[in-house]
C-alpha cells in the first residue's frame, strides 16, 4: 500500500498533473466568482456606519453552480482515478502457461518477460502496459486497459465543464464591458485592470481546454467504437498495406461486430474496461495472437528496412545540446518533453528506422543491468542528432547495386 501511495505522489509531481490541476483550480475558482456575481444583493449599513450587502442565492443562480460545480467534482474524481488506477501493467517475469505459444508472442528485453496480446512496452512507465492507448503527460502515466474508462469519462467533464465554465465567464466579461460602470457589484469584484485581464486569460484557458479536449474525445470514441486502440489504429493501416502487397485480406481480430459491443467493452457502469487485459474476445477465423503475430512480421519487415549508420561524431543527452540542435519553439513543444533519446559515441553502429530534418531514430546494443544486476546486451532505442551520424559505406554500396 505505502509503495502504491508513493507511486502515485511521485506520478502527481510533474509538470502535467500539475498543470492539469492549475487549469481545473483556475477556472473553478474564476466560474463560481462570477457565478456569485451574477445573484441579486441587498445593501444594507454595518453598526459602525459603513455600507454592506448580502447576495441572494436564487433559483437559476443555484442551479447554475450546482451544475457547474458536479462538472468540477467529477473531472477531478475521474482525474485522479486515471493516476490512481494506472493503467494496468504486464506481470513482471510474465510468460504464457504454453510454452509453444511463446512463437506467437513478443518478448519485451525491458520487462524480461513476454508481452500479452495487445500490450505494448512503455518506455516513460518502463513497463508493459495491458492495452496500451498512449502515454498521457497531463495525467504523468499510459491510458490502458485499468484506467481507460476513467481517461473516458474524465475527457467528457473536463470539456463539458470547461465550455459551462467558460460560457459563464464570457458572459461577465460582457456584462464588465458594456455594464461594468452600472453594476456596482461587478465594479467591485473586477476594479483593476489584472482582475478582468485573469477573467479574459480564465475564459479563453476554459475554451481553449474545451476544444481541445473535445477534439481527444472524439477521437478516442472513434478508436473505442472500432475497439482499439491509438497504438493499434497504426499497426491495422500498416497491416492492411502489407496484405494488400501480399494479395490477401487482414482481419482486425477484435472488432465486435458492432459500435455499441465496441464502446461497451470500454464504456460501461463498472468505470472499468471489461475483461483481464490478458485474453481477449476475438471474431471467428481469427484466435488470440493473430494480432501479435501480424505485429511480429511487421517488426521484421522494419528491421529489413532500417539503414545501417555509423556514428562520426559523439553526443550526449541533455537539454542544452538538443536545444542547439532543434528549433527551440518546436523542440519545447514537441520534440523535448516526452521523447526518448540515446547517447552515442564516435564509432557506434546504429540500425535507423525514422527520419527527422535534424533528427535519427535507431537501436543501438548496450551492456546493461538487468533486474538481477547482471550485465546483459540489451537494444534501446531513440532519437539522437543526424549530423553526428553516416551511413556506413555497404549501405551506401546496397544502395547503388
Amino acid at each position: 500500500m505505502a509503495l502504491k501511495v508513493s507511486r502515485v505522489i511521485r506520478r502527481f509531481v510533474h509538470y502535467g498533473p500539475l498543470l492539469a490541476t492549475f487549469i481545473i483550480v483556475l477556472v473553478t475558482i474564476m466560474t463560481l466568482t462570477c457565478i456569485m456575481v451574477s445573484t441579486p444583493i441587498t445593501s444594507f449599513k454595518l453598526p459602525n456606519g459603513r455600507p454592506s450587502w448580502q447576495h441572494h442565492m436564487t433559483l437559476g443562480s443555484f442551479i447554475n453552480m450546482t451544475v457547474f460545480l458536479c462538472f468540477a467534482i467529477l473531472t477531478s474524481f475521474h482525474f485522479l482515478a486515471c493516476m490512481i488506477h494506472g493503467p494496468g501493467y504486464v506481470k513482471n517475469n510474465w510468460k504464457p502457461e504454453v510454452k509453444d505459444i511463446e512463437s506467437k508472442l513478443q518478448f519485451c528485453q525491458e520487462c524480461e518477460g513476454f508481452k500479452c496480446p495487445r500490450s505494448h512496452h512503455c518506455r516513460k512507465c518502463k513497463r508493459c502496459v495491458k492495452r496500451m492507448d498512449h502515454h498521457c503527460p497531463w495525467i504523468n502515466a499510459c491510458v490502458g486497459h485499468k484506467n481507460h474508462a476513467h481517461f473516458i469519462r474524465f475527457l467528457f467533464y473536463a470539456a463539458s465543464g470547461c465550455f459551462y465554465g467558460g460560457t459563464n465567464l464570457a458572459a461577465t466579461v460582457v456584462k464588465i464591458i458594456f455594464y461594468g460602470s452600472k453594476n456596482f457589484i461587478i465594479a467591485y469584484y473586477f476594479n483593476s485592470l489584472p482582475k478582468f485581464v485573469i477573467l479574459v486569460f480564465s475564459c479563453g484557458i476554459a475554451y481553449g481546454v474545451s476544444l481541445a479536449v473535445g477534439f481527444l474525445l472524439v477521437m478516442q470514441l472513434r478508436d473505442i467504437s472500432k475497439n482499439t486502440t491509438s497504438i493499434e489504429s497504426w499497426i491495422i493501416r500498416k497491416a492492411e498495406w502489407r496484405h494488400s502487397h501480399l494479395g490477401t485480406t487482414f482481419t482486425y481480430p477484435y472488432h465486435l461486430g458492432s459500435r455499441w459491443n465496441n464502446l461497451t467493452q470500454v464504456i460501461n457502469m463498472s468505470n472499468f474496461a471489461k475483461g483481464d487485459g490478458y485474453t481477449w474476445p476475438v471474431v471467428s477465423g481469427t484466435d488470440q495472437y493473430t494480432f501479435t503475430e501480424e505485429q511480429i512480421q511487421q517488426k521484421l519487415l522494419k528491421r529489413q528496412r532500417m539503414v545501417d549508420h555509423v556514428i562520426t561524431g559523439p553526443y550526449v543527452t541533455n537539454w542544452f545540446s538538443r536545444l542547439t540542435l532543434a528549433n527551440p519553439l518546436l523542440f519545447c513543444v514537441c520534440n523535448g518533453l516526452d521523447e526518448q533519446y540515446i547517447a552515442v559515441n564516435k564509432g557506434d553502429k546504429v540500425l535507423v528506422s525514422r527520419w527527422r530534418k535534424r533528427w535519427l531514430y535507431g537501436c543501438i546494443k548496450r551492456k546493461l543491468k538487468n533486474k538481477d544486476g547482471k550485465l546483459v546486451e540489451k537494444e534501446i532505442g531513440g532519437w539522437f542528432p543526424r549530423i553526428c551520424a553516416m551511413e556506413t559505406a555497404e549501405q551506401t554500396q546496397k544502395k547503388v547495386e
